[in-house]
């Protein structure tokens, strides 16, 4: 389903469906750079590279919830939580 979606966008003859695809997910990557940026000034952690973190969250939660779907290979909730987190605790450094 989900490759046929984004298959759909691109038969669009209008493309009004491409277009809403396209603004789902700059809504969905503004609020990824929102909650990062909010933890920045928060002093909560700190980033030399929020577009590139909002770039690689999205593209790795993505990527993880096709595979949970689909279960090729096999991921639980559970570890696709452990991946992002990581991918978290590696990106944004907490400030001591």
């Amino acid at each position: 389903m989900w490759f046929d979606y984004w298959n759909a966008g691109d038969q669009d003859p209008d493309q009004a469906f491409a277009r809403g695809q396209a603004e789902r997910y700059e809504a969905w990557h503004t609020q990824i750079r929102e909650l990062a940026e909010r933890g920045v000034a928060e002093g909560e952690f700190s980033s030399d590279d929020l577009d590139g973190f909002t770039v690689r969250f999205a593209a790795l939660a993505d990527g993880l919830a096709l595979q949970r779907l689909r279960q090729a290979p096999p991921l639980s909730t559970e570890d696709a939580r452990r991946h992002l987190n990581r991918l978290i605790e590696t990106e944004l450094r907490r400030r001591s």
